[in-house]
Formats: structure tokens, sequence, C-alpha cells
């Protein structure tokens, strides 16, 4: 494994996909399942405009953000892959959340990666600013859009990117997949 610039996002990929769900839920008196969030689309899913969505999560439930849990293998093995590799966290989160993300990421071990809070979906700039050599995401239009862009992506697997295949995404399960995948192929 050489020295490789990894990007990484964090909500649904060191985070569960499913995890906005029961907050969501509670704020629009749903009872959706994580089998049922077969899209990435909260309008779709609960009915509102995203921006709106937004506002009152904002309001009501910004404690959601830090009461995430890293999921398993996602702490040691970003751990290891830190000490022989150049790792950023790249967020389509906005800057208004710099403060409880930096918290809850050094809360969580991961005080020494640099992350990125961008605003935006849009991350294919940042990644060829970090010379991204590979992208762990969970969100199917921005997995496709950097691998279009010629940058290799690991795309966690999740309910609502089943259908998400591009020639640079390779799909993982889980943490321990996608150390294998970096050991046998990077």
């Amino acid at each position: 494994m050489s020295n490789l610039n990894i990007c990484i996002d964090i909500d649904g990929t060191i985070t569960s996909p499913y995890h906005f769900i029961p907050y969501l839920n509670n704020m629009y008196n749903k009872n959706l399942t994580k089998d049922e969030c077969t899209t990435l689309d909260w309008t779709k899913l609960y009915g509102e405009d995203i921006e709106d969505i937004l506002n009152k999560f904002h309001n009501e439930y910004m404690n959601a953000y830090e009461e995430a849990e890293v999921i398993e293998g996602a702490r040691d093995i970003i751990k290891e892959l830190y000490e022989r590799n150049n790792l950023y966290f790249v967020t389509a989160r906005s800057e208004s959340l710099t403060g409880i993300t930096t918290n809850w990421l050094n809360k969580n071990g991961f005080s020494d990666i640099e992350v990125y809070l961008l605003g935006s979906d849009y991350k294919i700039e940042k990644a060829k600013e970090l010379n991204c050599n590979l992208f762990i995401e969970d969100n199917p239009s921005n997995a496709v859009q950097i691998a279009e862009a010629g940058i290799n992506v690991i795309l966690m697997d999740a309910n609502y990117n089943k259908d998400t295949e591009h020639e640079r995404i390779t799909r993982v399960k889980d943490w321990k997949q996608i150390k294998e995948l970096i050991e046998s192929h990077y």
C-alpha cells in the first residue's frame, strides 16, 4: 500500500447511513424504516422542501450530530490508514456545523484528520485540490460524480445506493472490506 490521499465522507460512511431517520421520523410523525430509505432525497421521504427540513432539523435536533455513533471498524481502520496515508474528511455538511462536527470528530478519536465542510454535495473540486486518489462515500450521486472525474470511489453499501454502478466505484459492506480492498489494490 503506497502513500495515498484518501478523502472520507462522514455521514453514512463513518456513521450509520440511517442515523438521522429516527430524528426525522419524530419530527414528521412518521415511522420510516431503513428498508424504506431507498433514496437520500429527504423531500421524497418526508414531503417538505429540503431547506425547510434542514432548518427544522437544525432548530430541533442539532443533538443528532453529537449522538451519532462511529460504525464498527471505522475508528481502528481509519487510525491504521492514517499511519501510512493522508486522510481528509470531506463532507457536504455546511460550515455552520463546523463546531459540532469538529467536537464530534475529536471526541471520537479523529482529531488529527483535517475536515472540510463544503455546504454542498459537489466534492470534486476539493477532492482534486487534495490530490485525492480514493474517496470513501455513501451518496450515490456524489460517488458517480467523483468517479466520472477520474477518482476511484469506495461506496459504502446502503439501501439508497443499490443501483449505483461505475467502473471506478467499488461497493463494500463494511470497514473491514475497505481495509482489505486498500491493502490489496492500492
